[in-house]
């Protein structure tokens, strides 16, 4: 593989689980309230905000990217399960990091008031310990598992186009998850939108994928691939 397409996937292997370790700190606090309420309880901005934070949180960021690195890079099965873990690590890494300076601010927000006598000084966040416990945590080799099933289902996308299908599934999925609240707010119907139209992007993918049959995009089939 060429030194510039290595380095174009990992930038985006860096780039997007960094991306989606940071909105899920942000996602964290969303409240499910803007899935409901309208411009009456939230600006326009904030409820953007949310919508994107939560889309990234979850199609974008943990079925997406990794299938289109997979596709992109078309793997073996040991470069699949070598970019699946780095992308999982990553973003794990980047949520444990931004969960701490999080912290830290809070922290120090709660240090400013006011206490009542003889109550305990607050502990300081520690970043270690916070590490620690996400790597200790069944979290960590599950989203590894999940990162390396979506790139290797990605890269063998390229021999057998139909599975460009399962993306497309896993939307309608997401879409059902939704079901609660399908269009109520802003917050809520945007990731729809662009989750529909992301399907049906995938929709004349796949189509045209088949059509040209494997190898037809244009990207290299992995060594020894027929």
């Amino acid at each position: 593989m060429e030194r510039r397409r290595v380095s174009a996937i990992v930038s985006v292997l860096l780039l997007g689980g960094i991306a989606v370790g940071v909105a899920s700190v942000g996602a964290d606090g969303v409240p499910y309230t803007a899935r409901e309420s309208g411009l009456a309880d939230h600006s326009l901005p904030a409820l953007l905000y949310f919508g994107f934070l939560t889309l990234v949180d979850t199609y974008l960021g943990w079925s997406l990217v990794p299938f289109l690195l997979g596709y992109w890079a078309a793997p073996s099965a040991k470069w699949g399960a070598v970019i699946g873990l780095g992308y999982a690590v990553v973003a794990l890494g980047a949520y444990t990091v931004g969960s701490h300076v999080e912290e830290v601010a809070n922290a120090d927000e709660l240090a400013s008031l006011p206490r009542p006598p003889g109550a305990p000084e607050f502990a300081e966040p520690d970043l270690a310990a916070s590490a620690l416990q996400m790597a200790l945590t069944p979290l960590l080799p599950l989203a590894a598992a999940g990162a390396v099933a979506v790139v290797l289902i990605g890269g063998s996308a390229l021999r057998f186009p139909l599975l460009l299908l399962l993306p497309a599934a896993v939307i309608v999925v997401d879409l059902l998850r939704r079901a609660d609240t399908p269009w109520a707010s802003i917050a809520n119907g945007l990731p729809n939108a662009v989750l529909v139209a992301a399907g049906a992007a995938l929709l004349v993918w796949t189509a045209v994928a088949v059509r040209r049959g494997p190898g037809g995009s244009g990207t290299p089939l992995p060594d020894g691939a027929e």
